[in-house]
């Protein structure tokens, strides 16, 4: 819940960056005046009510390019996780399986020799590092 400031003085007009708060109205305080120490002026001489908390600080953007980074490093890690499991899976894998994971590898298995040239086609995309 964002902070809130209502105009309980008597004909008192607030100010609050570019927010406007006539008397009796209740208004979100802008995300940049919710430290001001000018609401606790107003909230000590009787012009206002102040409700709700300070919504979270905006972030920088080293954070938001370490976010990215760090959603990118594990997008590539589950990738990697994937590849293995698949790898692994085509110990005694079905026709079915392997057709149908030939195809999620863009490999069509009515381009291939048979089952052992499906196998080997499918092996060798996992085996390559993207």
């Amino acid at each position: 819940m964002a902070m809130k400031m209502e105009n309980i003085s008597n004909g008192k007009v607030i100010g609050i960056g570019e927010v406007t708060i006539l008397p009796g109205e209740v208004k979100e305080i802008p995300a940049a005046y919710e430290a001001s120490p000018i609401l606790e002026v107003y909230k000590k001489m009787g012009f206002a009510r102040i409700t709700g908390k300070v919504s979270a600080p905006a972030k920088t953007q080293e954070e938001v390019e370490a976010e990215k980074k760090a959603a990118a490093e594990k997008a590539a890690a589950d990738a990697e996780e994937l590849r293995k499991a698949r790898l692994a899976s085509l110990e005694g894998i079905s026709e079915e399986g392997l057709a149908s994971l030939a195809n999620e590898l863009g490999i069509n298995p009515a381009e291939c020799k048979d089952q052992a040239d499906v196998l080997k086609k499918v092996k060798a995309a996992l085996t390559k590092k993207k």
